[in-house]
């Protein structure tokens, strides 16, 4: 079995993390409970997503042994080393794009900093079985600790859950990969309303909302109705199904800025908008190493960057950032 890597968090680490100087990290006990997360956490990946797949195939060829950053068996401790935060600021105006990206994403299942931060909050009661509600609690840390990473500490800046972005963005991949909303809502095929089935367009689904008597099985009980809003989705074929839950989010996210830099259409609601909800399918559950599709929704305000793009004639770089 690997070898885990000490979790002592130093204060310098703490403070470059924005860490609460209160928190525990204490060690897992012997059954490899961390014993440090919130019990009284409101889960919004609907009770209909079915990740019954994700919770085994990471397990089925051996090579992981939990869900945590060190329960990834392919990333060594050196890696996780290398990856490691020191606090600083990364400005993209004053950075190339590859430069931007290895400092960013050290490779696309090591977002920097990012298994420290996960031990200090320490997200999943059980590292073997996480549930829905620390899962969607985790990848609301870990989007803020992307956003840190460029300096987007404010309260203003911190992403929040928002039940009717991750009910829409599950709703979508319902719409997409099934025909179970398709006699009730008939549509143009491969519309963004959909139906989905034949079509190749990858956002079909993106603006399906079904009745509210409909959505109230999805939503917490005297929830509103949800409503088409301004926002954003990108559809992330990235995240393989056999990933762990610490980092599976984590290719989706990487392979994207690889591709489109900082300024990318597909990046920037991780580092501006206001609310989220994400939804993971396994299109093929029956093969232990396909990938699985991340939907990621995206609402509430967009807040302006601040940072220009070097490539705009009028950017300059010394006068950029928080």
């Amino acid at each position: 079995m690997k070898a885990r890597i000490s979790r002592t968090i130093t204060l310098g680490t703490a403070l470059a993390l924005g860490m609460p100087l209160g928190c525990s990290n204490d060690d897992e006990d012997a059954e490899g409970n961390s014993g440090g997360a919130p019990r009284d956490l409101d889960q919004y990946t609907p009770e209909q997503a079915n990740w019954e797949t994700f919770a085994t195939k990471p397990f089925e060829s051996g090579t992981n042994t939990a869900h945590d950053p060190d329960g990834v068996g392919w990333i060594t401790e050196a890696d996780w080393e290398a990856a490691k935060w020191d606090g600083t600021i990364y400005n993209p105006s004053q950075m190339t794009p590859d430069e931007f990206v290895a400092a960013i994403c050290p490779s696309v299942d090591r977002v920097r900093g990012i298994r420290e931060v996960f031990y200090a909050h320490q997200p999943f009661a059980d590292v073997n079985n996480p549930t829905k509600a620390e899962i969607d609690e985790w990848h609301r840390i870990a989007i803020n600790h992307v956003r840190a990473l460029v300096g987007y500490t404010s309260e203003e800046r911190q992403v929040q859950k928002d039940h009717c972005m991750f009910a829409r963005a599950h709703w979508g991949d319902e719409r997409k990969f099934t025909t179970m909303w398709d006699a009730e809502y008939p549509g143009e095929v491969g519309s963004a309303a959909g139906p989905c089935q034949g079509s190749s367009n990858s956002h079909c689904g993106a603006s399906f909302i079904p009745s509210l008597a409909d959505q109230a099985p999805y939503l917490p009980e005297g929830h509103p109705g949800c409503s088409a809003a301004s926002g954003a989705e990108g559809v992330f074929s990235g995240p393989k199904s056999n990933i762990p839950w610490s980092i599976k989010w984590s290719r989706g996210f990487c392979n994207t800025l690889v591709a489109e830099g900082f300024w990318g259409g597909h990046v920037g609601p991780w580092f501006h908008r206001e609310t989220f909800g994400l939804s993971f399918w396994d299109t093929d559950p029956a093969n232990n190493n396909n990938n699985a599709v991340l939907r990621a929704k995206w609402s509430g305000e967009l807040m302006p960057s601040l940072y220009c793009n070097p490539e705009d004639p009028d950017c300059d770089p010394s006068q950029t950032g928080p």
